[in-house]
């Protein structure tokens, strides 16, 4: 095939010039009908412009299979010092989040002028003796020095805050009773059915206070050395539908320990009396040799 590629380039390159060849050799309609196709198509030489459409081709192949080369090579480091880096970075948030447990005074992140301050049962709750205002879980990550630095200022409630979709989110725990209360002034815009709070976000104010309680718990030692629980079961059960721009209640309390499992239950409600929904919820705390050295082959249980 190539050879009559080849064969048929030099006939077209020789027809013009050598006329008597071309038409004893084919015949002069032959020839006629080659020179006529060179002087309208003005292409260059047929094998010429073959090679040189070839050449790039190669190059790109070869270009491809260096860079395919060079990723399954560094690949698997990259990977490997990201998993290290998240892992020491995991750590170091962990560290620095205890030394700030017992040093950090939460009244100075609290806003000095409140609307729900003037409400009676928030102001009743924010006035006894045994309750104290904290921030809320993913405040007390993102406002740590070390926290700063590595976590994205990306927690939910804090953007539905900017946003104007919550107006304010308060917590407050009680030392006494170890219950933890977030008190929510809800705006317009965070409706599933028309005029109603959507469930979903019900629940994730549930599962905020949840951890709000986790946290406090944590803080005062009644989990022992273990780093903070997580999430692993919530079930909701919805009482009555919850109307936008509501001021609402969640009160969490703490129902058993055993190991590193928290066993909690939450109630929500208006702050006098309506009940809109309640919930109970199991966190896990991780070992804390997966925490640490997770990243290491073998060492994860």
């Amino acid at each position: 095939q190539k050879r009559a590629f080849y064969f048929s380039a030099v006939v077209v390159d020789i027809a013009p010039t050598y006329p008597e060849v071309s038409s004893g050799m084919f015949g002069k309609g032959f020839s006629q009908a080659l020179r006529a196709f060179q002087h309208h198509a003005h292409c260059p030489h047929p094998l010429r412009q073959a090679n040189r459409a070839k050449q790039p081709q190669l190059h790109n192949t070869c270009s491809t299979a260096a860079a395919a080369g060079a990723a399954a090579a560094v690949g698997p480091l990259i990977e490997a010092t990201k998993n290290v880096a998240l892992r020491v970075g995991s750590a170091m948030v962990l560290g620095g989040g205890a030394v700030m447990a017992w040093s950090q005074n939460p009244a100075n992140e609290m806003e000095k002028s409140l609307s729900t301050s003037s409400v009676p049962w928030v102001q009743q709750l924010s006035q006894q003796e045994q309750v104290e205002e904290m921030l809320n879980p993913g405040q007390m990550l993102r406002k740590h020095p070390v926290g700063k630095l590595i976590v994205d200022q990306d927690h939910l409630f804090d953007t539905m805050v900017q946003s104007g979709q919550i107006q304010e989110f308060r917590c407050f725990y009680d030392y006494a009773t170890k219950q933890f209360h977030s008190v929510v002034q809800l705006g317009k815009d965070v409706c599933g059915f028309p005029q109603t709070v959507h469930g979903g976000l019900t629940a994730a104010i549930v599962d905020e206070t949840f951890g709000g309680l986790g946290v406090c718990l944590w803080k005062s030692g009644a989990l022992g050395m273990r780093p903070p629980a997580y999430t692993a079961r919530l079930e909701v059960d919805y009482k009555k539908k919850i109307p936008a721009g509501s001021l609402i209640l969640c009160t969490t309390h703490l129902e058993k320990v055993e190991d590193r499992k928290i066993w909690m239950t939450a109630e929500v409600s208006n702050g006098d009396g309506v009940v809109y929904a309640t919930g109970k919820a199991l966190f896990v705390a991780p070992k804390l040799q997966n925490v640490f050295f997770g990243w290491i082959p073998g060492m994860r249980r």
